[in-house]
């Protein structure tokens, strides 16, 4: 395999010279973007909105750039993140994998090992739909095969052999993802951000390594910029008031007489000009430094802290937060319950507890049920909330109303006036305007911050979070604002996630594994 990736390596070339690409409504998605392929697995990351997508269906001949230069010395094949199977069989589906030349049966065995080939596309689970997608891309060939968020929405065991395939392929790879596991699989990161794109060698922990370090640097820059501009506004100060000491004494002395009036006035014309001469070039140094702030602070991107207060949520250890007592649950009034198993199991105190099991294993019904909203036909057992009070994040934000603008939708819930709940939404980076904005109108991003805003922000203060699947569709700087978030918490999460780098981020002791 490695000679075959020495081969296609040395073949395989992509060059882009000053793309651009603006969308039909005006929006500059690439603005002068250059780049040339150097890396065997690359990450392309950025937040979401920036243009990933489009720079890969430019690459892959899907798109053409509007302006600028692109040569491949082979063909791209990219899949895109979602797509809804045939009414066919795998088999069926796969049928160029079977008479393409290129693909490696070393390769597409791992992805299709217990797949039924008779069985029909619309059965198969997500993971295994996307393992077969991958495949049947293998049979197009080309040198660069670009996978679009493979991970996203699958379960552990799925996951798990994505990255298996990641680590085998003996092939180019450039992967779209925020998958922080998957990220460690590449050996270089291209950024795409409103600046351009920027490359970085290594994996996903040497590249948060050296944003860190540029972050740093750039406070710095920022630190000396805001000193600079003191500085240079206190000798402002300083110069016209020393000009306007030197002209009063010029008219006290001029008042005293002995001096000419045609000779006092030529005096206090140029003292004058000397006045705007001064404030002008002073005000132009200010001015100055002014844009070198604001440029700088534009650059810098939004902090992961938001700095919230957060001490209202704690949870005296020892209360019950919710109990299962022998639980199961039917949706039929004759068929069987859910889980081979029922559920015994009890939450006290602030404990953070991940709920695991594989996609249909029943989550989200446990989930519906502790908040009392499940269709279940038949129960047994107990299953109840503590006398908590509860908030839910979901991928969708279905705590938002689309139609109501951010300040809408935190006021119908906050424990504060309209003047405090405006100050404190500035924590969460909606300043003036901005909270006016209709929520259908928000990134993803911006959307999660209005939904932690409103759940934080809340009467009564939750001592419970639900999270269901919340890092689904999320980039790497809102993902951060997230556990930041969830870090300063101080009551108790229950989260359904397969992403294990996040629970770890977020501190989960302990997992109710169902299924």
């Amino acid at each position: 395999m490695d000679g075959l990736f020495i081969m296609q390596n040395n073949l395989f070339q992509v060059t882009g010279r000053s793309l651009f690409y603006e969308l039909p409504h005006g929006a500059k998605l690439l603005n002068d973007i250059s780049f040339t392929w150097n890396f065997r697995r690359c990450a392309l990351v950025g937040p979401n909105g920036v243009g990933k997508t489009t720079l890969a269906k430019i690459l892959a001949g899907v798109l053409a750039p509007q302006c600028g230069e692109l040569r491949c010395s082979q063909g791209v094949v990219y899949l895109e993140q979602v797509s809804e199977p045939l009414d066919q069989t795998v088999g069926e589906y796969l049928n160029s994998l079977w008479e393409s030349p290129v693909a490696d049966p070393a390769v597409w065995g791992l992805l299709l090992q217990d797949i039924p080939l008779e069985q029909n596309l619309k059965s198969l689970s997500g993971g295994q739909w996307t393992r077969v997608r991958i495949a049947e891309a293998l049979g197009r060939g080309g040198g660069l095969l670009i996978l679009d968020e493979p991970t996203n929405n699958l379960d552990r065991e799925a996951r798990e052999l994505v990255y298996r395939f990641v680590r085998e392929y003996p092939g180019c790879l450039l992967l779209i993802s925020h998958d922080r596991e998957l990220l460690e699989e590449v050996d270089g990161i291209w950024e795409l951000s409103s600046q351009g794109l920027a490359s970085y060698g290594g994996s996903y922990s040497f590249y948060e390594e050296q944003k860190r370090a540029e972050r740093e640097l750039l406070e710095e820059k920022i630190d000396r910029a805001r000193r600079e501009k003191k500085k240079l506004e206190r000798e402002h100060h300083d110069k016209l008031q020393s000009q306007e000491k030197r002209m009063r004494a010029g008219d006290a002395k001029a008042a005293k007489g002995g001096i000419p009036r045609i000779i006092v006035g030529g005096l206090k014309r140029r003292a004058q000009e000397t006045h705007a001469r001064i404030n002008v070039n002073e005000e132009k140094r200010v001015e100055k430094s002014q844009e070198n702030l604001r440029e700088l602070v534009q650059s810098q991107k939004l902090e992961s802290r938001l700095g919230l207060d957060l001490d209202a949520a704690a949870l005296p250890e020892g209360k019950l937060v919710f109990e299962l007592d022998q639980f199961n649950l039917s949706y039929s009034a004759e068929g069987s319950f859910l889980w081979e198993e029922p559920l015994t199991c009890a939450m006290r105190g602030p404990r953070r507890w991940a709920l695991y099991g594989k996609n249909g294993a029943g989550k989200t019904s446990l989930l519906d049920c502790l908040l009392s909203r499940s269709k279940a036909v038949r129960t047994t057992g107990v299953c109840r909330l503590g006398e908590v009070p509860v908030q839910v994040l979901d991928q969708q934000y279905s705590l938002l109303s689309a139609d109501h603008s951010v300040l809408e939708n935190v006021m119908e819930k906050s424990r504060f006036d309209l003047i405090e709940t405006r100050n404190r939404l500035a924590q969460f980076q909606f300043f003036g305007d901005m909270v006016h904005r209709k929520t259908r109108d928000l990134s993803g991003g911006e959307k999660l911050k209005a939904s932690l805003a409103k759940i934080l922000m809340s009467q009564p203060v939750p001592q419970l979070l639900i999270l269901d699947e919340p890092t689904n569709n999320l980039d790497l700087t809102s993902l951060r604002v997230l556990e930041s978030a969830l870090g300063e918490f101080a009551g108790a999460l229950l989260v359904v996630s397969h992403d294990e780098v996040f629970l770890q981020n977020i501190g989960v002791e302990a997992v109710l594994e169902i299924g």
